[in-house]
């Protein structure tokens, strides 16, 4: 049975309720680590040069993949806290000594579809900018919208990817890109629906300075659990 946006988020609710302190607490730590290693890369771009910029752009890339070993690490606390299990604060870096390479290729993937795919958009936005007219401007506005098509279809496609390595560490890669695929076929509507309906709690928490999201990160991802369980019960 498909279970609907408001029940996945009755049961995430359910399941963090008095257990709130140790994903909240991962949440902070991770955050803290990237802001950390990326604070003097981000201090070297305020004065660029060539050189600069390139090392801050391999810099971004790396922390990037180094962020997606962290929150495959929170994935997999969620995962056990769905499933009435222990947690520890330890999980958030267990896959840095269990396979990292599974996370960090699929991320690389991931993110190298999504750059072939945004190649017409980004020289449109280049040459936007070269002549500076509005023409061009409304023409890369179109180009990127037409973009975002193809993108949201294989964020989609391929939303489980994640949580299958972290809950089956004997599935390579390349594998969770199929099972995802073929997991998600039909369901991509109702993933974008749950993803949108958190924009509005989002935004809200931007006026608290960003603090809301230590309740709303841990429910999401939870909330994405129990879509991601449903489907396999339902299998």
């Amino acid at each position: 049975m498909k279970l609907t946006s408001r029940e996945l988020k009755r049961q995430a609710r359910g399941t963090l309720t008095g257990r709130y302190g140790i994903p909240m607490a991962a949440f902070v730590i991770f955050q803290l680590i990237v802001m950390a290693i990326s604070f003097p890369f981000n201090l070297s771009i305020l004065n660029p040069a060539v050189s600069q910029i390139i090392i801050h752009t391999l810099a971004s890339v790396i922390i990037s993949l180094i962020s997606t070993v962290f929150n495959c690490g929170l994935i997999s606390m969620h995962l056990k806290l769905s499933r009435g299990k222990e947690i520890r604060i330890s999980d958030l870096f267990v896959f840095f000594s269990n396979h990292p390479d599974r996370f960090i290729l699929s991320a690389f993937v991931m993110r190298g579809m999504f750059l072939l795919i945004s190649i017409p958009a980004i020289i449109g936005t280049i040459l936007a900018v070269k002549t500076n007219s509005a023409p061009a401007y409304f023409l890369m506005a179109g180009i990127w919208a037409l973009t975002m098509v193809p993108i949201l279809i294989l964020s989609f496609s391929y939303h489980l990817v994640y949580i299958l390595l972290a809950d089956r560490p004997d599935v390579e890669w390349i594998s969770a890109f199929r099972e995802s695929r073929n997991l998600m076929s039909g369901h991509k509507g109702r993933a974008f629906y749950i993803s949108l309906s958190f924009i509005g709690m989002s935004f809200l928490c931007l006026f608290s300075l960003g603090i809301g999201f230590l309740w709303v990160s841990p429910y999401m991802t939870q909330t994405q659990i129990k879509f991601y369980q449903n489907i396999i019960q339902n299998q």
